[in-house]
Order: C-alpha cells, then structure tokens, then sequence
C-alpha cells in the first residue's frame, strides 16, 4: 500500500487502480452510506465529577479496582473504547447490531474493538442481544478471533467456510491478509488513526461474492471514525448520491487520477491506536 515510507524508498506509484474504479469495472463492491450509531452517551460524552469512584480494571490481569478520581474527568466519543470502556455504551450498541445483523443469514459481520477484554465484552452483550431478539441462537454464531483465542487460524477457518460464527469479533487478526467474500458487514467499535489500517478494515468486505447475492456491504461506525478520515481513506464509495449520472461519476473518477499522488503523500502517518 503506497505510504509516504514507501514513495520515498522507491518514488511514486507508476500505476494506480482505484478501489473505485474496481467496483466501477465490477471486480469490487461498493459500499453503502455508514449507519452512524448514536448513543447518549456518545453525544454528551462521560463526565465524572472530582472524588468520585470509578471501577477500573487492570488488563494484564483482570483485576478490578476503585478509583477516586482527583479532578473532573471527561471523555468524548473518541475516546471511548480506547480510554474507556464502559458496559453501558457496548451494551446499547450490541442492541442496535442485533436489530440490523441476522446471525442467521448467509451476510456475515466483522467487529473492529480495542483489545482483548474489550472482545470479550463485545462477545458477550452481542449474544445476550441475539438471544433477546432472536430467541435461541447457537452460541458459535458469535466468535473472538484475536490473537489470544486458542487455534485462531481454525476459527478463521470456519469462519470463512461454515456458517458460524456468522459474526468475528476481533482487534487487529482480521485486519489484513484474510479473504471472507461473505463479509458483507463491518463494524467499527474503535478509532484508528493510519490510512492505511483503515483501508485494509474496509477491504475485507470489498469482495465479490455472487453465491449470496452480494451487490454491496454495509459500514456501521459507532465512533465516527468514517467523518474523521474521509478526506484521507482511499476506499470513497461509488455511489455516494444516487441520483449523479452515469458520465459524472467517469468524469470524476478521471480527474481522481491526476489527484493520486499527492493524496498519497498527504496521508496521516502516526500510528494507529489501541
């Protein structure tokens, strides 16, 4: 993936073939307008007041513990997930997921979350969701697939050729190198701040997949990740207003080539955040 490191090793790209030209020419799918999740919480942010207690938790051991906070303390929504985590704001989103994703259907869903307990908490208030909406769902229809599973590469095994899990709940394993084409949902439960990590995301569910009737994939952002690297990410989508024309929509992807190159050395470069 051309990266500022990379132009300034070998020099800038001599060709580029666009992810919107791809879906264009029908070996890629478009993806649609995200489905901003908005919470409470999210709009107003966490507040706690100076001497108040807070539980923490420990995660080299999972310990839990009492703070007493010196000063007030605020977190916005940016921050949520990666400085915070509270069970309140995941349990409201793993319900609005369970409203919108059927973990019955041949369409399956990649979670993005912070680290390893945060999966965990994901996992669990997902099946609870399900089981709240659906009734009785199997317990393997929801999976952690990180690095700290036992045997991780057989979970994305039956990921990718069984029917569940039908939903991945990962950190960064799925990330790249993994090729799912019934990924028709992902999700962001986590702010990244690389391009480049962010267009891999996206690319799972860039794949074709005719044996489902696969024409799109859906993006749900519950941090509003998509709104903060708009003007960074490669993978625009197509059809951003249905009603462009046909020989506007060329237009534009032609004029998107003499952009390229300076798009790619603009690029953000710190690292992406856990």
């Amino acid at each position: 993936t051309p990266a500022l490191h990379t132009v300034e090793i070998f020099g800038r790209p001599v060709f580029v073939y666009s992810y919107r030209e791809a879906v264009v020419d029908g070996y890629l799918v478009d993806h649609e307008p995200p489905l901003r999740i908005h919470t409470k919480l999210s709009s107003d942010g966490i507040r706690w007041q100076a001497g108040e207690e807070v539980q923490t938790i420990d995660p080299r051991t999972g310990q839990l513990d009492l703070f007493t906070t010196p000063d007030e303390l605020r977190f916005e929504v940016d921050a949520f997930n990666r400085e915070v985590i509270t069970e309140a704001f995941n349990r409201v989103l793993c319900e609005a997921l369970a409203d919108e994703l059927d973990p019955f259907s041949p369409f399956k869903t990649l979670i993005f979350c912070v680290n390893n307990q945060h999966a965990d908490l994901v996992v669990l208030l997902l099946k609870e969701a399900f089981q709240k909406r659906y009734g009785s769902v199997p317990d393997e229809a929801v999976a952690k697939i990180t690095g700290r599973v036992d045997q991780p590469a057989q979970l994305i095994r039956r990921f990718k050729n069984e029917s569940f899990p039908n939903v991945a709940v990962t950190v960064d394993l799925l990330s790249t190198g993994v090729d799912v084409p019934e990924i028709c949902n992902i999700v962001f439960l986590r702010r990244v701040n690389s391009r480049i990590l962010y267009d891999q995301m996206i690319g799972r569910a860039t794949r074709l997949c005719e044996p489902i009737g696969k024409s799109s994939f859906r993006i749900f952002d519950a941090v509003g990740i998509y709104d903060a690297l708009k003007d960074w990410t490669d993978m625009k989508p197509v059809v951003v207003n249905p009603s462009i024309s046909f020989s506007q929509l060329l237009a534009e992807l032609d004029a998107s080539h003499d952009q390229r190159s300076e798009e790619h050395t603009s690029e953000l470069q710190s690292p992406y955040v856990i």
